[in-house]
Protein backbone atom coordinates (compact mmCIF):
# COMPACT_ATOMS: atom_id res chain seq x y z
CA UNK A 1 0.00 0.00 0.00
CA UNK A 2 1.56 3.36 -1.02
CA UNK A 3 2.38 5.62 1.93
CA UNK A 4 0.91 9.09 2.24
CA UNK A 5 4.46 10.24 3.05
CA UNK A 6 6.21 8.84 -0.02
CA UNK A 7 7.34 12.33 -1.01
CA UNK A 8 9.50 12.79 2.09
CA UNK A 9 10.45 9.12 2.52
CA UNK A 10 11.90 9.04 -0.99
CA UNK A 11 13.52 12.49 -0.84
CA UNK A 12 17.33 12.73 -1.16
CA UNK A 13 18.47 16.28 -0.38
CA UNK A 14 22.09 17.12 -1.13
CA UNK A 15 23.00 20.23 0.89
CA UNK A 16 22.74 20.69 4.67
CA UNK A 17 20.00 23.38 4.67
CA UNK A 18 17.78 21.14 2.50
CA UNK A 19 18.40 18.20 4.81
CA UNK A 20 17.44 20.23 7.88
CA UNK A 21 14.26 21.48 6.19
CA UNK A 22 13.34 17.88 5.38
CA UNK A 23 13.94 16.85 9.00
CA UNK A 24 11.62 19.62 10.21
CA UNK A 25 8.92 18.40 7.82
CA UNK A 26 9.45 14.82 9.03
CA UNK A 27 9.13 15.89 12.68
CA UNK A 28 5.90 17.75 11.93
CA UNK A 29 4.38 14.79 10.12
CA UNK A 30 5.63 12.40 12.79
CA UNK A 31 3.85 14.36 15.52
CA UNK A 32 0.64 14.28 13.50
CA UNK A 33 0.92 10.50 13.04
CA UNK A 34 1.47 9.99 16.77
CA UNK A 35 -1.52 12.22 17.49
CA UNK A 36 -3.81 9.98 15.42
CA UNK A 37 -2.04 6.81 16.67
CA UNK A 38 -0.66 5.91 13.24
CA UNK A 39 2.49 4.47 14.81
CA UNK A 40 3.87 2.51 11.80
CA UNK A 41 3.98 5.66 9.63
CA UNK A 42 5.48 7.64 12.51
CA UNK A 43 8.23 5.01 12.91
CA UNK A 44 9.01 5.17 9.17
CA UNK A 45 9.20 8.96 9.25
CA UNK A 46 11.49 9.08 12.29
CA UNK A 47 13.75 6.42 10.75
CA UNK A 48 14.04 8.52 7.59
CA UNK A 49 14.88 11.60 9.64
CA UNK A 50 17.62 9.68 11.49
CA UNK A 51 19.11 8.54 8.19
CA UNK A 52 19.16 12.11 6.87
CA UNK A 53 20.81 13.49 10.03
CA UNK A 54 23.40 10.71 10.07
CA UNK A 55 24.79 12.13 6.82
CA UNK A 56 25.53 15.45 8.57
CA UNK A 57 28.83 14.77 10.33
CA UNK A 58 30.71 16.77 12.97
CA UNK A 59 27.65 18.83 13.88
CA UNK A 60 26.50 18.89 17.52
CA UNK A 61 23.11 20.38 16.64
CA UNK A 62 22.50 17.47 14.24
CA UNK A 63 23.26 15.03 17.08
CA UNK A 64 20.74 16.77 19.33
CA UNK A 65 18.11 16.60 16.57
CA UNK A 66 18.92 12.91 16.10
CA UNK A 67 18.42 12.33 19.84
CA UNK A 68 14.91 13.77 19.57
CA UNK A 69 14.07 11.52 16.60
CA UNK A 70 15.51 8.43 18.31
CA UNK A 71 13.48 9.26 21.43
CA UNK A 72 10.30 9.74 19.41
CA UNK A 73 10.91 6.48 17.56
CA UNK A 74 11.38 4.71 20.89
CA UNK A 75 7.95 5.97 21.92
CA UNK A 76 6.17 4.69 18.81
CA UNK A 77 8.01 1.34 18.82
CA UNK A 78 6.95 0.85 22.44
CA UNK A 79 3.34 1.58 21.46
CA UNK A 80 3.67 -1.02 18.67
CA UNK A 81 4.85 -3.66 21.17
CA UNK A 82 8.42 -3.73 19.81
CA UNK A 83 9.95 -3.30 23.25
CA UNK A 84 13.53 -4.43 22.53
CA UNK A 85 13.74 -2.12 19.51
CA UNK A 86 12.29 0.71 21.61
CA UNK A 87 15.11 0.23 24.13
CA UNK A 88 17.72 0.30 21.34
CA UNK A 89 16.32 3.60 20.03
CA UNK A 90 16.29 5.08 23.54
CA UNK A 91 19.92 4.03 24.03
CA UNK A 92 20.83 5.76 20.77
CA UNK A 93 19.02 8.90 21.92
CA UNK A 94 21.04 8.93 25.16
CA UNK A 95 24.29 8.44 23.22
CA UNK A 96 23.58 11.34 20.84
CA UNK A 97 22.56 13.74 23.62
CA UNK A 98 23.20 12.61 27.23
CA UNK A 99 21.54 15.82 28.50
CA UNK A 100 18.21 15.18 26.73
CA UNK A 101 15.73 14.43 29.50
CA UNK A 102 13.19 12.60 27.38
CA UNK A 103 15.84 10.18 26.06
CA UNK A 104 16.43 8.81 29.58
CA UNK A 105 12.68 8.88 30.24
CA UNK A 106 11.98 6.73 27.15
CA UNK A 107 14.76 4.36 28.17
CA UNK A 108 13.19 3.95 31.60
CA UNK A 109 9.80 3.19 30.03
CA UNK A 110 11.32 0.57 27.72
CA UNK A 111 13.21 -1.07 30.62
CA UNK A 112 9.97 -1.15 32.60
CA UNK A 113 8.20 -2.90 29.74
CA UNK A 114 10.99 -5.49 29.62
CA UNK A 115 10.65 -6.09 33.36
CA UNK A 116 14.07 -4.61 34.19
CA UNK A 117 13.02 -2.43 37.11
CA UNK A 118 16.55 -1.64 38.32
CA UNK A 119 17.62 -0.17 34.96
CA UNK A 120 14.28 1.65 34.64
CA UNK A 121 14.81 3.29 38.04
CA UNK A 122 18.36 4.32 37.10
CA UNK A 123 17.11 5.95 33.87
CA UNK A 124 14.26 7.79 35.61
CA UNK A 125 16.64 9.06 38.29
CA UNK A 126 19.08 10.28 35.62
CA UNK A 127 16.25 12.13 33.85
CA UNK A 128 15.12 13.68 37.15
CA UNK A 129 18.67 14.84 37.94
CA UNK A 130 18.60 16.76 34.64
CA UNK A 131 15.18 18.25 35.36
CA UNK A 132 14.54 18.23 39.14
CA UNK A 133 11.27 20.19 38.93
CA UNK A 134 9.51 17.66 36.66
CA UNK A 135 6.57 16.29 38.68
CA UNK A 136 5.80 13.47 36.25
CA UNK A 137 9.38 12.19 36.51
CA UNK A 138 9.16 12.30 40.31
CA UNK A 139 6.14 10.01 40.12
CA UNK A 140 8.01 7.67 37.76
CA UNK A 141 10.91 7.44 40.21
CA UNK A 142 8.61 6.79 43.17
CA UNK A 143 6.70 4.10 41.27
CA UNK A 144 9.92 2.39 40.14
CA UNK A 145 11.29 2.41 43.71
CA UNK A 146 8.07 0.88 45.07
CA UNK A 147 8.07 -1.77 42.34
CA UNK A 148 11.72 -2.64 43.01
CA UNK A 149 11.08 -3.00 46.76
CA UNK A 150 8.09 -5.25 46.07
CA UNK A 151 10.14 -7.43 43.72
CA UNK A 152 12.92 -7.74 46.29
CA UNK A 153 10.40 -8.82 48.95
CA UNK A 154 8.90 -11.43 46.64
CA UNK A 155 12.36 -12.80 45.77
CA UNK A 156 13.28 -12.98 49.46
CA UNK A 157 10.02 -14.78 50.31
CA UNK A 158 10.52 -17.26 47.45
CA UNK A 159 14.09 -17.93 48.61
CA UNK A 160 12.95 -18.55 52.20
CA UNK A 161 10.21 -20.91 51.03
CA UNK A 162 12.68 -22.87 48.91
CA UNK A 163 15.16 -23.15 51.79
CA UNK A 164 12.41 -24.28 54.19
CA UNK A 165 11.28 -26.94 51.71
CA UNK A 166 14.85 -28.22 51.35
CA UNK A 167 15.25 -28.43 55.16
CA UNK A 168 11.97 -30.35 55.47
CA UNK A 169 13.11 -32.89 52.86
CA UNK A 170 16.33 -33.48 54.78
CA UNK A 171 14.56 -33.81 58.18
CA UNK A 172 11.84 -36.24 56.96
CA UNK A 173 13.06 -38.55 54.20
CA UNK A 174 10.30 -40.32 52.23
CA UNK A 175 9.10 -43.65 53.66
CA UNK A 176 9.62 -46.72 51.49
CA UNK A 177 6.94 -49.42 51.23
CA UNK A 178 8.20 -52.99 50.80
CA UNK A 179 6.88 -55.16 47.89
CA UNK A 180 5.40 -57.66 50.39
CA UNK A 181 3.21 -54.98 51.96
CA UNK A 182 2.04 -53.83 48.51
CA UNK A 183 0.94 -57.40 47.62
CA UNK A 184 -0.92 -57.74 50.93
CA UNK A 185 -2.78 -54.50 50.28
CA UNK A 186 -3.85 -55.76 46.86
CA UNK A 187 -5.09 -59.07 48.31
CA UNK A 188 -7.33 -57.29 50.86
CA UNK A 189 -9.11 -55.28 48.16
CA UNK A 190 -12.66 -56.67 47.71
CA UNK A 191 -14.35 -57.04 44.33
CA UNK A 192 -18.09 -57.23 43.61
CA UNK A 193 -19.38 -60.77 42.90
CA UNK A 194 -20.94 -61.85 39.63
CA UNK A 195 -24.32 -62.38 41.32
CA UNK A 196 -24.32 -58.81 42.59
CA UNK A 197 -23.54 -57.56 39.09
CA UNK A 198 -26.39 -59.61 37.68
CA UNK A 199 -28.79 -58.29 40.31
CA UNK A 200 -27.82 -54.68 39.55
CA UNK A 201 -28.24 -55.16 35.80
CA UNK A 202 -31.71 -56.67 36.16
CA UNK A 203 -32.77 -53.85 38.47
CA UNK A 204 -31.62 -51.19 36.00
CA UNK A 205 -33.38 -52.98 33.13
CA UNK A 206 -36.67 -53.11 35.06
CA UNK A 207 -36.44 -49.37 35.81
CA UNK A 208 -35.80 -48.57 32.16
CA UNK A 209 -38.75 -50.69 31.06
CA UNK A 210 -41.23 -49.00 33.39
CA UNK A 211 -39.99 -45.47 32.60
CA UNK A 212 -39.68 -45.67 28.82
CA UNK A 213 -42.35 -47.97 27.52
CA UNK A 214 -45.57 -47.06 29.38
CA UNK A 215 -47.08 -45.29 26.29
CA UNK A 216 -46.50 -46.06 22.62
CA UNK A 217 -47.65 -42.56 21.64
CA UNK A 218 -44.86 -41.08 23.70
CA UNK A 219 -42.36 -43.30 21.92
CA UNK A 220 -43.58 -42.10 18.49
CA UNK A 221 -43.30 -38.39 19.53
CA UNK A 222 -46.95 -37.47 20.22
CA UNK A 223 -48.75 -36.03 23.23
CA UNK A 224 -52.32 -35.22 24.28
CA UNK A 225 -53.19 -31.52 24.89
CA UNK A 226 -55.53 -30.26 27.60
CA UNK A 227 -58.39 -30.07 25.05
CA UNK A 228 -57.98 -33.79 24.26
CA UNK A 229 -56.35 -33.32 20.84
CA UNK A 230 -53.27 -35.32 19.89
CA UNK A 231 -50.36 -33.14 18.74
CA UNK A 232 -46.58 -33.18 18.23
CA UNK A 233 -44.50 -33.67 21.31
CA UNK A 234 -42.75 -30.35 20.59
CA UNK A 235 -45.96 -28.31 20.31
CA UNK A 236 -46.10 -25.62 23.02
CA UNK A 237 -49.50 -25.04 24.55
CA UNK A 238 -50.20 -21.44 25.70
CA UNK A 239 -52.15 -21.12 28.94
CA UNK A 240 -55.11 -18.75 29.38
CA UNK A 241 -53.05 -16.53 31.66
CA UNK A 242 -50.35 -16.18 28.98
CA UNK A 243 -52.97 -15.33 26.35
CA UNK A 244 -54.27 -12.49 28.52
CA UNK A 245 -50.76 -11.12 28.96
CA UNK A 246 -50.04 -11.23 25.20
CA UNK A 247 -53.37 -9.64 24.19
CA UNK A 248 -54.98 -9.61 20.78
CA UNK A 249 -52.29 -10.23 18.16
CA UNK A 250 -54.56 -11.01 15.21
CA UNK A 251 -53.65 -9.04 12.01
CA UNK A 252 -55.76 -5.91 11.39
CA UNK A 253 -56.44 -3.94 8.21
CA UNK A 254 -54.80 -0.49 8.04
CA UNK A 255 -57.03 2.41 6.98
CA UNK A 256 -54.99 4.72 4.69
CA UNK A 257 -57.42 7.60 5.37
CA UNK A 258 -56.97 7.45 9.15
CA UNK A 259 -55.47 10.66 10.69
CA UNK A 260 -51.83 10.58 11.82
CA UNK A 261 -51.43 10.17 15.58
CA UNK A 262 -49.44 12.67 17.63
CA UNK A 263 -47.15 9.92 18.83
CA UNK A 264 -46.02 9.00 15.32
CA UNK A 265 -42.21 8.86 14.86
CA UNK A 266 -40.64 12.28 14.33
CA UNK A 267 -37.23 13.08 12.84
CA UNK A 268 -34.46 13.51 15.39
CA UNK A 269 -33.50 17.14 16.06
CA UNK A 270 -30.12 18.29 14.76
CA UNK A 271 -27.94 19.64 17.57
CA UNK A 272 -26.30 22.98 16.90
CA UNK A 273 -22.70 22.51 15.85
CA UNK A 274 -23.22 19.03 14.41
CA UNK A 275 -23.78 17.98 10.82
CA UNK A 276 -27.19 16.90 9.49
CA UNK A 277 -26.00 13.37 8.74
CA UNK A 278 -24.78 12.88 12.31
CA UNK A 279 -28.17 13.22 14.02
CA UNK A 280 -27.30 10.47 16.50
CA UNK A 281 -24.31 12.49 17.71
CA UNK A 282 -21.97 9.49 17.51
CA UNK A 283 -19.01 11.49 16.16
CA UNK A 284 -18.49 15.11 15.24
CA UNK A 285 -15.10 16.84 14.99
CA UNK A 286 -14.41 20.53 14.59
CA UNK A 287 -11.06 22.15 13.78
CA UNK A 288 -10.23 25.11 16.07
CA UNK A 289 -6.54 25.44 15.19
CA UNK A 290 -6.76 29.11 14.19
CA UNK A 291 -8.44 30.13 17.46
CA UNK A 292 -6.08 27.91 19.47
CA UNK A 293 -2.89 29.35 18.00
CA UNK A 294 -4.08 32.93 18.46
CA UNK A 295 -5.15 32.50 22.09
CA UNK A 296 -2.21 30.29 23.12
CA UNK A 297 0.33 32.72 21.65
CA UNK A 298 -1.37 35.62 23.46
CA UNK A 299 -1.26 33.65 26.73
CA UNK A 300 2.44 32.77 26.32
CA UNK A 301 3.37 36.42 25.75
CA UNK A 302 1.93 37.32 29.16
CA UNK A 303 4.31 34.92 30.97
CA UNK A 304 6.55 36.69 33.47
CA UNK A 305 8.44 36.11 36.70
CA UNK A 306 9.91 38.66 39.13
CA UNK A 307 12.77 37.42 41.27
CA UNK A 308 11.92 37.68 45.02
CA UNK A 309 13.84 39.32 47.84
CA UNK A 310 16.75 37.19 48.95
CA UNK A 311 17.48 35.99 45.40
CA UNK A 312 20.79 36.90 43.70
CA UNK A 313 19.04 39.73 41.79
CA UNK A 314 15.87 40.88 43.62
CA UNK A 315 13.37 42.59 41.37
CA UNK A 316 14.82 41.15 38.15
CA UNK A 317 12.03 40.49 35.64
CA UNK A 318 11.89 37.55 33.22
CA UNK A 319 9.40 37.65 30.32
CA UNK A 320 8.59 36.02 26.99
CA UNK A 321 9.22 38.45 24.12
CA UNK A 322 8.39 36.34 21.06
CA UNK A 323 6.76 33.09 19.96
CA UNK A 324 8.27 31.49 16.84
CA UNK A 325 8.22 28.15 14.97
CA UNK A 326 4.65 27.71 16.16
CA UNK A 327 3.37 24.42 14.72
CA UNK A 328 0.48 22.11 15.52
CA UNK A 329 -3.26 21.75 15.49
CA UNK A 330 -6.28 21.71 17.80
CA UNK A 331 -9.79 20.32 17.50
CA UNK A 332 -12.54 18.85 19.60
CA UNK A 333 -14.72 15.85 18.87
CA UNK A 334 -18.21 15.10 20.11
CA UNK A 335 -18.42 11.35 20.68
CA UNK A 336 -21.85 10.06 21.75
CA UNK A 337 -22.62 13.32 23.47
CA UNK A 338 -19.22 13.62 25.20
CA UNK A 339 -16.50 16.03 24.12
CA UNK A 340 -12.87 15.11 23.62
CA UNK A 341 -10.20 17.76 23.12
CA UNK A 342 -7.34 17.03 20.72
CA UNK A 343 -4.38 19.40 20.55
CA UNK A 344 -0.66 19.15 19.88
CA UNK A 345 1.73 22.08 19.57
CA UNK A 346 5.44 22.79 19.40
CA UNK A 347 6.96 26.27 19.60
CA UNK A 348 10.09 28.24 20.43
CA UNK A 349 10.02 31.14 22.91
CA UNK A 350 12.40 34.08 23.00
CA UNK A 351 12.91 35.18 26.61
CA UNK A 352 14.43 38.25 28.26
CA UNK A 353 15.66 38.72 31.83
CA UNK A 354 16.18 42.32 32.94
CA UNK A 355 18.52 42.36 35.94
CA UNK A 356 17.17 43.94 39.12
CA UNK A 357 20.24 45.91 40.19
CA UNK A 358 20.75 47.56 36.81
CA UNK A 359 17.78 47.71 34.44
CA UNK A 360 20.09 48.45 31.53
CA UNK A 361 21.57 44.96 31.69
CA UNK A 362 19.58 42.19 30.08
CA UNK A 363 19.99 38.52 29.30
CA UNK A 364 18.47 36.98 26.18
CA UNK A 365 17.87 33.45 24.99
CA UNK A 366 15.54 30.86 23.47
CA UNK A 367 13.85 27.68 24.64
CA UNK A 368 11.71 25.16 22.73
CA UNK A 369 8.63 23.32 23.98
CA UNK A 370 8.36 20.27 21.64
CA UNK A 371 5.33 18.48 23.10
CA UNK A 372 2.38 20.52 24.37
CA UNK A 373 -0.46 18.05 23.94
CA UNK A 374 -3.36 16.33 25.64
CA UNK A 375 -1.21 13.51 27.03
CA UNK A 376 0.19 15.89 29.68
CA UNK A 377 -1.88 16.20 32.85
CA UNK A 378 -2.52 19.71 34.10
CA UNK A 379 0.07 20.62 36.71
CA UNK A 380 2.68 18.11 35.50
CA UNK A 381 4.66 20.65 33.48
CA UNK A 382 6.01 20.41 29.93
CA UNK A 383 9.34 19.24 28.52
CA UNK A 384 11.84 21.68 27.02
CA UNK A 385 14.71 21.26 24.57
CA UNK A 386 17.29 23.54 22.98
CA UNK A 387 17.64 25.90 25.93
CA UNK A 388 20.01 28.60 24.71
CA UNK A 389 21.53 31.74 26.27
CA UNK A 390 22.65 34.51 23.91
CA UNK A 391 26.34 35.31 23.96
CA UNK A 392 25.63 38.99 24.68
CA UNK A 393 24.27 38.18 28.16
CA UNK A 394 26.39 39.51 31.07
CA UNK A 395 29.10 37.17 32.35
CA UNK A 396 28.38 35.18 35.49
CA UNK A 397 24.60 35.06 35.02
CA UNK A 398 24.52 31.39 33.95
CA UNK A 399 23.50 29.89 37.35
CA UNK A 400 20.90 32.63 37.84
CA UNK A 401 19.33 31.91 34.44
CA UNK A 402 19.33 28.16 35.00
CA UNK A 403 17.51 28.57 38.31
CA UNK A 404 14.94 31.21 37.34
CA UNK A 405 14.47 30.68 33.59
CA UNK A 406 15.35 27.10 32.61
CA UNK A 407 14.29 25.13 35.72
CA UNK A 408 11.83 27.41 37.53
CA UNK A 409 10.55 30.95 37.77
CA UNK A 410 9.70 31.90 34.19
CA UNK A 411 9.32 28.27 33.15
CA UNK A 412 6.75 27.68 35.90
CA UNK A 413 4.89 30.78 34.72
CA UNK A 414 4.85 29.41 31.16
CA UNK A 415 3.53 26.05 32.41
CA UNK A 416 0.72 27.84 34.25
CA UNK A 417 -0.18 29.90 31.16
CA UNK A 418 -0.42 26.73 29.06
CA UNK A 419 -2.61 25.02 31.69
CA UNK A 420 -4.86 28.09 31.85
CA UNK A 421 -5.16 27.97 28.05
CA UNK A 422 -6.21 24.29 28.19
CA UNK A 423 -8.94 25.22 30.68
CA UNK A 424 -10.03 28.07 28.36
CA UNK A 425 -10.24 25.62 25.42
CA UNK A 426 -12.48 23.30 27.42
CA UNK A 427 -14.65 26.15 28.66
CA UNK A 428 -15.02 27.75 25.22
CA UNK A 429 -15.92 24.60 23.26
Amino acid sequence: VPSAHTDVLSASPEDVPSKLRLVEEIKSRGRACVGCKNYPDAASLYTKGIEVLSSITDDESAKKEAAILYSNRSLVLLQMGKVSEALESADSACENDPTYVKAHWRRGQACNALGNTADALASFERALSLEPANKALKREVEAAKAKKEQEEKLLAAAKEAKEAEAEADIAEPPKLVSPAKKEAAKANTTKPTSSAKSSNKSSVKEDEDTDLFTSSDHVRGYKIRSDGKKTSFFDREISEESKQLIGDIAPKRIDPNAPTEDNAPKPLPVTEGTSAWNKAGTWEERDVTSWAKETLEAALLTSEYILPEGSPSPGARATVSKVSKFEGHASYATVRGKKRYIYEFAFTLDWVLTLGDDHTKTCHGKVTFPDVDGTVELGDGYDIVDYHVDGSSPAGTGPLLQRFVRDGGLRESIHNKIDDWVRLLRATY
